[in-house]
């Protein structure tokens, strides 16, 4: 069924009215959609199988008693989401959830004894020697991995895989909590509390009930009670210079822009920009480390510019480099269906080929 027949079909059953605020979704992407709205959302040529995910993750947001429209070939179900699972449509249906009327659970809660469990099973004497050898140094590796798989995840909008991954870091979490308490530092607890009280204090305007407007300048704020709170001497104390350099470019300038000194940044100006980048482009005759400075100076330019623009660069220069790893790789796939490889193909022609591939892909 066509939206516009859908829509048509919905209004005669009295189901939607010309005032509300929806949105109409396929059941292929019931794994999906995101469920924060407060709004109508319409599910259409919905399975079975696709209608018990979108329910299940329902489940996790909204009580029981939560309603739900099923509409099938014939009939019209009114439904609370506890009892989705007591019917099978063996055809497609459409889905109807009105995020105005779901009833949410309060948070749900949980508990970190299994984990801790594990980790503290494996420390143990007669636990894992491999595990038992580890300390904060050795595992430095390991947590910096498991941060970007989780970024990767995110990326993929794979959720099964995010989950995943989040346990891994949380491993990890647990790990170094349970090296402190072996040697008398801390345990997962005060990490827990300490994480928790920060957090209050750096909300006062939702924990002290301080005045909302706060919350304009709660970033500018939040930076200041931080450097209070640890006795920061300087601006920028703090800032691990192990950082990802572009990451680092734009922490750094978001710290200064936020503290008014806007003005030790550098300008917005597009064509001096494009004056810098020939500037380096065409640099001669200058010692290696001068031209890097001036491509490091470039750099930090383009990187304020792109940010005032609503861009973070780090995320930005990630996409498109993954983005390109995937056509770089679907390229040679296709090369290889024609009984090619990179290697076999002379550069002329394989540009050509290459061009051809991604004018065909777009």
């Amino acid at each position: 069924m066509k939206t516009k027949q859908l829509l048509t079909f919905l209004e005669h059953k009295g189901l939607i009215s010309e005032d509300d605020n929806f949105s109409i979704m396929s059941g292929i992407d019931s794994d999906i959609i995101p469920l924060t709205g407060r709004n109508l959302l319409i599910l259409k040529d919905c399975t079975m199988e696709e209608g018990e995910i979108f329910v299940g993750r329902l489940r996790l947001i909204f009580q029981d008693i939560t309603p739900l429209i099923i509409l099938d070939d014939e009939n019209i179900f009114r439904v609370l989401i506890k009892d989705f699972n007591k019917y099978s449509f063996k055809g497609k249906f459409i889905l109807l959830f009105d995020g105005r009327k779901g009833i949410r659970h309060e948070a749900l809660p949980y508990s970190f004894e299994s984990v801790n469990k594990t980790v503290y099973t494996l420390l143990a004497p007669g636990g894992c020697p491999w595990d038992r050898s580890q300390n904060h140094q050795s595992m430095r590796t390991y947590l910096l991995q498991e941060a970007f798989e989780v970024i990767d995840a995110i990326d993929k909008n794979d959720m099964s895989n995010l989950k995943e991954e989040l346990g891994d870091v949380l491993f990890q979490i647990v790990f170094h909590s349970a090296l402190a308490e072996k040697e008398g530092f801390f345990t997962m607890q005060d990490v827990i509390d300490g994480i928790s009280d920060k957090m209050i204090k750096r909300h006062p305007f939702v924990f002290q009930k301080e005045d909302k407007n706060a919350y304009a300048t709660s970033y500018e704020a939040w930076e200041k009670r931080k450097r209070i709170e640890k006795n920061r001497k300087y601006l920028l104390s703090g800032v691990p210079k192990s950082l990802p350099s572009l990451l680092l470019t734009c922490i750094i300038q978001k710290k200064v822009s936020s503290s008014g000194l806007q003005n030790l940044l550098p300008t917005e100006d597009y064509m001096d920009v494009s004056r810098e980048a020939f500037h380096v482009i065409k640099l001669k005759s200058v010692e290696p480390g001068d031209k890097e400075n001036e491509a490091g100076a470039l750099l930090f330019r383009l990187a304020w510019l792109l940010r005032n623009q609503g861009i973070e660069p780090e995320l930005a220069l990630r996409r498109f480099t993954i983005d390109f790893m995937d056509r770089l790789q679907g390229f040679e796939d296709r090369l290889e269906e024609n009984g090619l490889h990179l290697s076999d193909v002379a550069p002329e022609k394989l540009l050509q080929l290459w061009n051809d591939y991604l004018q065909a892909d777009n």
